[in-house]
């Protein structure tokens, strides 16, 4: 199962600065004005539901946590007609099962899922016709922690994001036997001395395919930062912003200003280029859209997404942009293939996955 593209979710962000020559920001327009229309061609929506937060495309087809059906949560499902092929991983605490799946990384032929409430990391393999899951850490760090994402770098080696409410989110390297490798505070914002402990559940981690280089992601500034793993370290390299971070300080927390432009960043590597899908809208419009929400009684994907049309960024792995593309769909999970003008993307809007081709990369 080689050619894979990979779809995570998550509340992300990205953007242009350069640490070693000090902090540049764009406006917005730099990356939007410029943007081509694109329009997606659907596929087979059988398998796509409301619930599909997590799903992986491969030449097999699509795996992941899809319709939640004869009491399995992950799905093998055939790419042209939608049918379920096979199932596996149902709900609970004993060994192969699941209490919740928050992030998952597909490598190779292997699945795996990151369930912070039972503080494991499961694999789901596929073996001739059948997925098998099996559980293979045991996530004991000792202090207060929640994990947020997750990377697998190997079956051993596992890039993390960690965080609590009661100390400030880090990423971190552990290997299989839940030992501490690497570590190193996370900071999206360039004072240093403020409490970013509010950025925890706003993070995301992506891998680049050669396992080289880590992106992290901060949904709330609009930021992303890379990093080189290497000897089993984590080296900051540069940090990008797509506008430059308006707030002001209250109770030692940055707090945005409501005209800030506000992107709902999600962040995606491919072989060649990251890809960033952005929803723009200021953040006084996102705190009134919420607020909607939640008195209607609506559900988180509807709470977190403006429900316009996503653009997608396309940046080299210097974090410098290529292209921009104003897709026809309100996008929640991208995947790019090893075709880099060729990603799927799942459509909120209309609960089915959409193909694009970006021409011109």
């Amino acid at each position: 199962m080689k050619n894979i593209l990979i779809v995570l979710v998550g509340l992300l962000a990205v953007a242009s600065c350069n640490n070693s020559t000090g902090v540049k920001y764009r406006t917005p327009d730099y990356y939007l004005e410029k943007a081509v229309a694109i329009k997606g061609e659907p596929l087979p929506t059988e398998y796509i539901s409301e619930d599909s937060y997590v799903c992986h495309y491969t030449p097999d087809g699509f795996i992941g946590e899809m319709k939640h059906q004869n009491g399995k949560l992950v799905h093998l499902a055939d790419l042209q007609n939608g049918e379920i092929k096979t199932s596996a991983c149902t709900r609970g605490r004993g060994p192969g099962e699941i209490l919740l799946i928050a992030d998952s990384d597909l490598k190779g032929n292997d699945l795996y899922l990151l369930d912070p409430v039972a503080d494991k990391i499961m694999k789901v393999g596929k073996v001739n016709d059948t997925l098998i899951c099996e559980d293979i850490v045991n996530l004991s760090l000792k202090q207060p922690k929640f994990f947020v994402n997750m990377e697998a770098i190997s079956e051993s080696m596992f890039a993390m994001f960690v965080s609590s409410r009661d100390y400030l989110g880090s990423i971190m390297l552990i290997d299989r036997n839940s030992n501490l490798v690497d570590s190193l505070a996370y900071f999206p914002l360039e004072d240093e001395g403020l409490n970013h402990s509010a950025y925890r559940y706003n993070v995301q981690l992506e891998l680049s395919p050669s396992n080289r280089y880590l992106f992290v992601s901060c949904g709330q500034f609009d930021c992303v930062s890379k990093y080189e793993i290497k000897e089993n370290k984590i080296i900051p390299q540069k940090k990008i912003y797509l506008s430059e971070p308006k707030y002001e300080i209250k109770n030692g927390k940055p707090v945005r200003n409501e005209d800030y432009m506000l992107f709902n960043n999600r962040i995606y590597a491919g072989d060649k280029y990251l890809y960033v899908t952005v929803d723009p809208e200021t953040v006084k419009d996102y705190k009134a859209r919420h607020k909607k929400a939640e008195e209607e009684g609506r559900g988180d994907k509807e709470w977190a997404h403006p429900g316009n049309d996503t653009y997608i960024l396309v940046f080299d792995y210097d974090l410098n942009l290529v292209k921009s593309f104003r897709s026809d769909c309100d996008i929640i999970n991208l995947a790019v293939t090893t075709d880099p003008e060729v990603v799927y993307a799942t459509d909120l809007r209309e609960n089915r996955l959409v193909k694009y081709t970006l021409r011109g990369l």
